[in-house]
């Protein structure tokens, strides 16, 4: 599986909706290539620097893959989600409703995905495809944010796009959970309007954004 610039990777079918939420999964993730295949192996749509003969392939087997193993004994047979880990690539293939499966191709070694990237992803699809979305897709519903930080200061919050402008916000605490990984940093905060949200900054400087009750 060859991996290419995304400008020479000419799809071979006209881009859908689908294919906006797979992009911006890839780039939410690190992904080289996500694909939204339906249960008999065949790909929906696809997205990302993969080839599009490539990324069928390796989505067709791995929605065979994930099919065997829930098809086995207890306690594989409850699978919806499978990671392998290799030397040149690694996947991540996530079930859902109906039989339609989310596979992504990402780099070599990698052992994770984040989970609010896929959350969102898992919902907009479902969503776009009207199926039912899984319930345990995330434990809160994070969705992705575009965040003014302070100069120099990364991962502090000082503002955030909304409604196509950006609204200030004031820090009330760090966001402390057992949700948060490695390299994750959380905050509570509360925008001009009064509103309080949960701010959360993934290692790959990217934030997401869950509402307070």
């Amino acid at each position: 599986m060859k991996i290419l610039p995304r400008a020479l990777v000419a799809r071979d079918q006209a881009a859908s909706p689908f294919s906006g939420i797979l992009l911006r999964l890839c780039e939410a993730t690190g992904a080289h290539a996500a694909a939204l295949v339906d249960a008999e192996g065949e790909t929906v749509d696809y997205a990302g620097r993969v080839a599009p003969f490539d990324i069928r392939v390796a989505a067709a087997e791995w929605r065979l893959a994930l099919s065997l193993i829930s098809q086995s004994a207890q306690p594989w047979a409850d699978t919806h989600e499978l990671v392998v880990r290799s030397a040149l690539h690694s996947f991540v293939v996530w079930l859902l409703s109906d039989g339609y499966a989310l596979v992504l191709v990402l780099p070599r070694r990698a052992f994770r995905a984040s989970k609010r990237a896929l959350a969102e992803a898992v919902a907009d699809l479902s969503r776009e495809a009207g199926l039912s979305c899984p319930s345990d897709t995330a434990r809160l519903p994070w969705v992705r944010v575009e965040v003014q930080t302070e100069p120099g200061q990364p991962r502090r919050p000082l503002g955030l796009w909304q409604q196509g402008a950006w609204c200030g916000l004031a820090i009330l605490g760090r966001f402390q959970s057992s949700d948060l990984e490695h390299g994750e940093v959380g905050f509570l905060v509360q925008l001009q309007s009064g509103a309080e949200l949960l701010l959360v900054r993934e290692p790959r400087g990217i934030w997401f954004k869950s509402e307070l009750a």
